[in-house]
């Protein structure tokens, strides 16, 4: 029995810290900046439209302060009393930064049906039109910042400061397209109804978001995606002599994330005859791709010879292999 353990290129470069910390950076300058504007311009013009953005905006600061300090601990390395890293300190803050949207939601919600009951006329219109121009464009540009980071870092929490950026982004549009119509027909009622809007939507995103966090604190799998580059690896290897010899089956597959972090593992057999060398080259070479196409993952492979009688892998002549078996117990039909 050999295991290989390949942590690939797992190493947080400094340049990947610097994007981090430049994006959440930003992500907290901006949300301060519109959050001070909106407060002031929602009391002086009476817009439950400007102040259910306001609200947005402070619940994203809390968001974006958490994340600046919890993107920069989840990428230290493993230690004793972490072993496999401080990923999920960036799920954890994921999850609370989408509760937080939910609780946007629900408040902003709350001030549509406030506004419905107790109607309050619209005053200084183009002031508030302008702050929510402004928050459109600002939000939209920190929106980009952060999903090119998110996406480069492979970064749950900057991932999610991206969606709040674009819930933004669309909020804005709909509070701009309501003080517009506003201003030129007098329907106030108009305020709340796009205020009801902007709660839907940000409810739509916000769920999506605490089912992928969930999943990935539960340890769920790796995304389909992800899952099918492996076995297309895996399965490369099939009836195939590699550097040292020929694999034969590989089941047990088994993925979770843990922050940017990938931990893969699976049971590979090979040929009885081979040396732990030649058993260790397969494992370098299939670590190493599979590495290559997701980084940051740290890959485990358990060895195990073939059966005991040699017969399905005509040991003393691996060209031969007449029998190959590939896939998790599921797809072999080992389990239901």
């Amino acid at each position: 029995m050999l295991i290989a353990i390949f942590p690939g290129a797992s190493l947080i470069t400094t340049e990947t810290k610097a994007v981090r910390h430049r994006a959440a950076s930003v992500a907290l300058l901006v949300t301060t900046v519109l959050t001070a504007i909106k407060f002031v311009v929602a009391f002086i013009s009476g817009s439950v439209g400007v102040l259910s953005e306001a609200i947005h905006s402070l619940l994203d600061l809390i968001s974006a302060g958490l994340s600046f300090f919890t993107v920069q601990h989840a990428i230290k390395p493993a230690d004793e009393d972490h072993p496999f890293g401080h990923g999920k300190i960036e799920t954890l803050s994921s999850l609370f930064e989408t509760v937080l949207l939910l609780v946007a939601a629900g408040l902003i919600i709350n001030e549509g049906i406030d506004q419905l009951r107790n109607p309050r006329e619209l005053t200084y219109a183009w002031a508030a039109i302008a702050v929510i121009l402004i928050s459109l464009i600002a939000s939209y540009w920190a929106y980009r910042h952060n999903l090119r980071a998110a996406q480069n870092t492979d970064s749950s929490a900057l991932h999610v400061n991206a969606l709040h950026f674009l819930s933004d982004v669309v909020a804005s549009i709909g509070v701009l397209v309501g003080l517009i119509l506003i201003k030129f027909t007098g329907w106030n009622i108009i305020d709340p109804v796009m205020a009801f809007l902007v709660a839907g939507y940000i409810s739509f995103i916000s769920i999506k978001q605490l089912i992928h966090a969930l999943r990935e604190l539960s340890d769920g799998p790796l995304p389909e995606a992800e899952m099918a580059q492996i076995h297309a690896i895996i399965h490369s290897y099939a009836d195939k002599k590699s550097v040292g010899g020929f694999a034969m089956e590989a089941h047990d597959l088994r993925t979770r994330k843990s922050g940017a972090h990938r931990h893969i593992d699976y049971h590979l057999v090979v040929c009885g005859h081979m040396s732990v060398d030649e058993s260790h080259a397969i494992c370098d070479e299939m670590e190493l791709k599979i590495s290559q196409l997701l980084p940051n993952s740290t890959i485990q492979i358990h060895v195990e010879p073939c059966e005991s009688d040699r017969q399905t892998c005509a040991a003393k002549d691996c060209s031969k292999i007449s029998h190959v078996e590939w896939g998790t117990p599921r797809e072999r039909g080992d389990i239901a």
